[in-house]
């Protein structure tokens, strides 16, 4: 009987041991399998998401785009324009200056370009109203 009493003691405490392993082990399982359906739930709603976008959406936001780009290119193209019509200004405008003073240095001998200068020195100042007047505001 004492030999039966220890064997059902050894059993019991081997079937505690055992419950208590798998028990531990069957929470780290949980808990694993928490993770995963969480990070299944996110990924599913992040694609749900993505999906939802309808071709309209889609449309309007490569329309932004679009708009936005386009928008960034004007701008430096009016940039470039301006320096170039700047440098162009500050190139040629002592030269017609000189003309437009001095005109023609010999008297009664019009020169055949004459006309001409004077048609540039013209255009050169209607050119130079399309550039924004230049303040000292920038300092």
């Amino acid at each position: 009987m004492e030999i039966a009493l220890v064997v059902l003691s050894v059993m019991s405490v081997s079937f505690l041991i055992a419950y208590l392993m798998i028990s531990h082990k069957l929470n780290a399982v949980s808990k694993g399998f928490a993770q995963l359906f969480i990070a299944y739930d996110t990924l599913k709603e992040t694609i749900d998401g993505k999906a939802t976008k309808t071709e309209e959406d889609i449309h309007k936001e490569n329309f932004i785009k679009f708009l936005s780009d386009s928008r960034d290119w004007a701008f430096d193209y009016i940039e470039d324009v301006q320096k170039g019509l700047s440098k162009f200004i500050k190139e040629v405008e002592p030269q017609l200056e000189y003309y437009n003073q001095y005109g023609v240095v010999i008297e009664g001998i019009t020169p055949p370009h004459d006309f001409a200068l004077k048609k540039i020195s013209k255009e050169f100042q209607e050119l130079k109203k399309l550039l924004p007047e230049e303040t000292d505001d920038r300092r």
